[in-house]
């Protein structure tokens, strides 16, 4: 069996509850490194954004070295050679930074298994991790908040604990310390995950829609985000 040099594998032999966590950068690789359960829980650290796999050429998918040692990790193939019994894991976790750069490596790692790998998805096998934007301390008391909605609550009304609240903002997951990770985000005793689910009331609406928000067609996005402008309060960019 290969597998790419900058996987860190778990000792687990079988692939009942076993986690792959994809992580962006090897500073966010290593604060996992010490949050994580070395039994169970795999860390993959990708080097920026991968390809956009929509309107790709099969041999750039071929010859792509972070799809390459994302193939290598799970242990499939791509497209029609993909066999979801050769799965190596059982949850595939995207762990990405809590910021605009971070969704969009989020939405290129989703459209690449939702072309390539899509049983995995079908099978309920692919997550979305849910890190924190902020840390609020006071005294003993320390809470995590994802938005500033829920920050500007805790500010309003307190923790309960002595003196001033300390606010820290989290740049990216490299910022966190091992204990902040694994605790919000890797410990599933107290992390939230999202299960990535395709569900179509229409047959292909979600092979149209992911063909208008990441082809190579910028008029159809445009479409897209003047058609939908009204649902959209807040954009972050």
């Amino acid at each position: 069996l290969r597998l790419p040099g900058k996987l860190t594998d778990c000792t687990s032999k079988t692939r009942e509850g076993t986690e792959l966590f994809i992580v962006e950068g090897d500073s966010a690789g290593g604060s996992g490194k010490g949050a994580r359960n070395r039994v169970n829980q795999a860390l993959l650290p990708l080097k920026g954004k991968i390809l956009n796999v929509l309107g790709a050429a099969s041999g750039k998918l071929n010859t792509n070295a972070e799809i390459n040692d994302l193939c290598e990790a799970l242990g499939v193939g791509m497209g029609s050679k993909f066999v979801l019994d050769d799965l190596r894991y059982d949850k595939i976790i995207i762990m990405t930074d809590a910021d605009v750069d971070g969704a969009h490596i989020a939405a290129l790692l989703m459209t690449f298994f939702y072309t390539q790998m899509r049983p995995m998805i079908d099978a309920g096998h692919l997550y979305l991790a849910c890190p924190p934007l902020y840390r609020l301390t006071q005294g003993a008391k320390r809470v995590y908040v994802s938005d500033d909605a829920e920050k500007d609550m805790w500010l309003e009304k307190g923790l309960g604990g002595k003196g001033k609240i300390d606010l820290q903002r989290f740049k990216g997951l490299g910022e966190m310390d091992a204990k902040d990770l694994k605790e919000t985000t890797m410990d599933p005793t107290s992390r939230k995950l999202i299960r990535v689910t395709v569900q179509e009331d229409i047959p292909g609406e979600t092979s149209d829609l992911v063909e208008r928000l990441m082809g190579k067609k910028p008029e159809l996005r445009y479409q897209y985000i003047q058609e939908n402008a009204q649902f959209v309060e807040e954009l972050d960019v």
